[in-house]
């Protein structure tokens, strides 16, 4: 499950979550903040952003606009060190919503929004457990004639999604889009490595 926290940090800081031995009341106060970050496309370098939100979910997020962009992004948490609080402000992009922005993807990587679409096939429990699954905020459901389910919704992420399918084994077929159908075969392709046959 993910949870955000924007609006309200006191209600995490009252929990007594730190990040970096940082506070997170103080991260969320306003305040520019700096930090070294060991992940993305320039590991190791000091980035420098106005704070947005957190995210907590199978692993944790500060979402951030790096200073003189307007595009929020991820950070993971336990890949921040040597957290500055900085002594300017820094507010979160105009009209910034971090719910709206969680539910953009399907899981926390945010990229280009996608059109999906689904079949579960009626393998097993598949159709009964997909009614009830919630696979983003934006899904619709139609029967098909043959039993089996359709499943549509338009998210970022296409790599977690496709890792999350891949749980569902042979009671899913991704009908698109395209890089949701190259994200599962290179999973498979990556499993089939480190699992060979005899």
């Amino acid at each position: 499950a993910l949870r955000t926290v924007g609006e309200n940090p006191a209600a995490v800081e009252g929990q007594g979550l730190s990040v970096a031995g940082l506070r997170i009341g103080a991260i969320m106060a306003g305040s520019a903040i700096s930090f070294i970050y060991n992940r993305g496309s320039r590991p190791g370098e000091r980035r420098e952003v106005a704070p947005c939100g957190l995210m907590f979910g199978r692993a944790n997020y500060l979402v951030a606009a790096e200073i003189g962009s307007d595009s929020p992004k991820t950070f993971r948490l336990d890949s921040v060190q040597g957290v500055q609080v900085m002594d300017r402000p820094a507010a979160p992009p105009e009209g910034f919503d971090l719910t709206a922005f969680a539910n953009r993807s399907f899981g926390i990587y945010q990229d280009g929004v996608e059109d999906v679409e689904l079949t579960i096939l009626r393998v097993g429990q598949a159709v009964d457990e997909a009614r009830v699954w919630r696979f983003h905020p934006t899904q619709t459901l139609s029967d098909n004639p043959d039993g089996s389910l359709t499943v549509r919704f338009s998210a970022s992420g296409m790599r977690e999604l496709a890792w999350h399918l891949f749980t569902w084994g042979e009671g899913v077929r991704i009908e698109g889009p395209e890089r949701l159908k190259q994200a599962m075969q290179e999973a498979l392709a990556a499993a089939q490595r480190a699992h060979p046959g005899p």
